[in-house]
C-alpha cells in the first residue's frame, strides 16, 4: 500500500493545484517534483568540487549519448529481439 502524506495548508494546496493544471500532472506529482528538486539542491551544496566535476562529466556524457541515440530507441531493448524473444 502506498504511504500517504497530508499537508494542511490552503496555500500549498492552491499552488499545487494551479501548477498541476498548468502542466497536466497530478498534485502529488507536482509536490514530489518540488521535494526532489529541493533535496537535489541540498545535496548539490554538500558536494565537494571534485564530486561536482564528476557529476558534471557524467551529465555531459549522458547528453552526448542521448544526442546520437536513434530516434525511438527505448531502454527496454525490445528492438533487439523478435516477437519470439530471439535476437534479430
Amino acid at each position: 500500500m502506498t504511504k500517504q502524506l497530508n499537508i494542511r495548508s490552503d496555500e500549498a494546496y492552491e499552488i499545487a493545484s494551479r501548477v498541476s493544471r498548468e502542466i497536466g500532472r497530478t498534485r502529488a506529482d507536482v509536490v514530489l517534483a518540488a521535494l526532489l528538486s529541493f533535496a537535489e539542491a541540498r545535496i548539490d551544496r554538500k558536494m565537494t568540487r571534485k564530486q561536482r566535476a564528476f557529476v558534471n562529466e557524467l551529465m555531459a556524457l549522458a547528453r552526448r549519448s542521448a544526442a546520437v541515440a536513434p530516434r525511438g530507441m527505448t531502454s527496454d531493448h525490445s528492438y533487439l529481439y523478435d516477437d519470439k524473444g530471439l535476437p534479430r
